[in-house]
C-alpha cells in the first residue's frame, strides 16, 4: 500500500482475507473486527485516509462456522464487497457483517458466483467467490472515479452505497445490496462537493 500510494495508486483492490494463521495464538476472532485492530485493516484505513479507495472482499465464510467478514474487509472508510449470482441473489457462501463495532459490513454487493475467468491453463471458466465481485466492482469504481475525477475517495464511495439497492434497509449478509453505477453517476452530478479539510 505505500509503494502504491508513492507511485499515484487511486484504487486498491484486496482479495485477501486474514482471520486464521498457522500460529493460532495469532489468530483473529469476531471481537478483533472492530476496524482498528487487525494490522492489514490498519493498512486500508491508511490507505483510504491518503486519498484512496480501498475495495476489499467480504470473504467466502458465510455458510461455514465462521460466517464473518475477515480483515481488512472491516476497515471504515472502504469499500467492502460481497457476492451475488447472476439474478441478483445474495450467495450463499458471501460472508456476514457487521463489524464488532456494528457498522454495515459489507458495503455492497457485486457478482462474485458463476463469474468467468481465466483459468491457470488459459481457459475460460466459471468460478465462485469475492474474490472475484471486489475486483468486478473495482473496475466500475475506475470507471466512475475516472468520470468524476474531481471527487474524493469519500464521494465516490458514498455515492455508490447511496446508490445500492438495500440503501435505506441495510443487513448483514448483503450490507448496503448491489450497487448501482448508473444512479451512482447522476447523484455525483448533482450532489453538492464536499468541502477539503
Amino acid at each position: 500500500a505505500e509503494f502504491a500510494d508513492s507511485v499515484g495508486v487511486d484504487i486498491i483492490n484486496s482479495y485477501l482475507g486474514y482471520t486464521r494463521f498457522d500460529d493460532s495464538n495469532q489468530n483473529y476472532t469476531y471481537k478483533d473486527l472492530d476496524g482498528y485492530t487487525a494490522v492489514s485493516t490498519i493498512g486500508a484505513i491508511i490507505s483510504a485516509r491518503k486519498g484512496m479507495i480501498v475495495v476489499s472482499s467480504a470473504g467466502n465464510e458465510g455458510s461455514g462456522k465462521w460466517k464473518y467478514i475477515s480483515a481488512p474487509a472491516d476497515a471504515d472508510s472502504i469499500l467492502t464487497v460481497g457476492s451475488v449470482d447472476k439474478n441478483r441473489n445474495i450467495s450463499s457462501f458471501s460472508s456476514f457483517g457487521p463489524t464488532f463495532d456494528g457498522r454495515v459490513k459489507p458495503s455492497v454487493c457485486a457478482q462474485g458466483e458463476g463469474v468467468a475467468v481465466i483459468s491457470s491453463s488459459g481457459k475460460v471458466i466459471r468460478t465462485n467467490g469475492t474474490s472475484f465481485s471486489s475486483p468486478i466492482l473495482a473496475g466500475l469504481v475506475a470507471c466512475l472515479w475516472q468520470k468524476h475525477y474531481d471527487r474524493t475517495n469519500i464521494e465516490i464511495i458514498n455515492a455508490i452505497i447511496t446508490s445500492s439497492k438495500l440503501y435505506k434497509s441495510p443487513n448483514d449478509h448483503e450490507g448496503y445490496g448491489l450497487a448501482n453505477f448508473y444512479i451512482a453517476d447522476k447523484l455525483l452530478n448533482v450532489m453538492k462537493k464536499i468541502p477539503a479539510r
